[in-house]
């Protein structure tokens, strides 16, 4: 297999992605007193264009998802942010890369298709989207239960959003405000500060005797 450079990489799924690939960019660090490089490619790709683009860094090579990420962009924005992290050319020296992409969904209507048929474990992370962000992943087997929310969390409402859909300040408590429980027993001390703590032992008597003066043999004091 040939090791392509990040340039090479993203020629490779230009072609292959075409107008669907909007933007790209390529950042290489250096880590470390060995100098070794940190290669990573951020690409923009159409929100449509997601299974297409999996499917064409498959065609580079074999890659590790690292996780699908995603937050709200705030409130005067009307998208949610994902990104897709993955990992390709692993544990070949000065070659593995990192390759991000990244795409906006309307808060209106958050659906991505799913990528299980490509990669079977992705189902963790895009559930893990479903409940925290809303997006609806079209193709993705339905779940018996909740994987990340107790099962008596509203519908409706979402974590992570910024919006209507977030969490209401009816459902907020301010556990800080709530004070200790009176009926607790106070909590223990560490050794340290319980021995500094502890009544002091009372100090040994005087001996009020005194000492018999001894005198030398030639009656020197």
């Amino acid at each position: 297999m040939k090791l392509l450079t990040p340039e090479e990489i993203i020629s490779t799924l230009q072609k292959r992605l075409g107008k669907s690939m909007l933007d790209s960019r390529v950042q290489i660090r250096t880590e470390g007193v060995k100098k070794r490089e940190n290669r990573n490619i951020w690409i923009t790709i159409d929100k449509y264009a997601v299974h297409q683009a999996v499917k064409a860094l498959m065609g580079i090579a074999y890659p590790h998802l690292s996780c699908i990420s995603g937050w709200d962009k705030g409130r005067d924005d009307p998208n949610l942010r994902v990104q897709y992290i993955f990992t390709i050319y692993g544990g070949e020296a000065g070659a593995e890369t990192m390759v991000v992409f990244s795409l906006d969904l309307p808060k209106d209507n958050p659906v991505l298709p799913t990528i299980t048929d490509l990669m079977e474990g992705t189902a963790f992370t895009e559930r893990e989207k479903t409940e925290y962000l809303g997006i609806r992943i079209e193709g993705l087997a339905p779940a018996e239960h909740r994987f990340f929310l107790p099962e008596d969390f509203p519908e409706g409402i979402y974590p992570l959003r910024k919006d209507d859909k977030g969490i209401p300040q009816s459902m907020v408590k301010n556990l800080w405000a709530c004070g200790r429980p009176q009926n607790r027993p106070p909590a223990p001390l560490p050794e340290k500060e319980e021995a500094a703590a502890a009544p002091a032992a009372p100090a040994a008597p005087a001996n009020s005797e005194a000492k018999p003066e001894t005198k030398s043999p030639e009656g020197g004091a």
